[in-house]
């Protein structure tokens, strides 16, 4: 068993991105693929851990909000779906949300959502894998 949440949501976000920004997209997507907020978890690349709108939409959302190192983020870009040639340039990962959502879940997780884009923010979603899963 692990200790990674069955969902993961991989966040990107400009520099001084509004919690209800934030908010807004984690619900659409966890509205768009049905997923019960209470078995998810937020990941943010670790440079983002001073963005006081990440940490007011994880405790509107109530949950917790994992920052991860670019490396591991790096070790997973290989399984990302979408490709940003400034995120890449600017991260060495084509999408910084998908990267972290695949990080958040656990080694073999899958994509359930590409990334979701607003001007200021950017949400994907992955999925844990459990053994016996196909």
């Amino acid at each position: 068993m692990t200790d990674a949440p069955l969902y993961a949501f991989g966040l990107g976000a400009r520099r001084g991105v509004a919690a209800q920004d934030i908010v807004e997209l984690v619900r659409r997507v966890a509205r768009m693929h049905n997923v019960d907020l209470s078995e998810a978890s937020l990941y943010a690349l670790e440079s983002k851990a001073h963005e006081a709108g990440l940490h007011e939409a994880a405790r509107e959302l109530g949950l917790k909000l994992v920052f991860l190192p670019l490396a591991a983020l790096r070790a997973r870009k290989a399984t990302a779906a979408t490709h940003s040639p400034r995120v890449q340039a600017m991260f060495g990962v084509g999408s910084v949300a998908e990267a972290a959502a695949l990080v958040g879940a656990g080694p073999n997780s899958r994509l359930v959502a590409p990334r979701l884009t607003t001007p200021v923010a950017a949400c994907a979603l992955a999925r844990r894998v459990e053994e016996g899963d196909s």
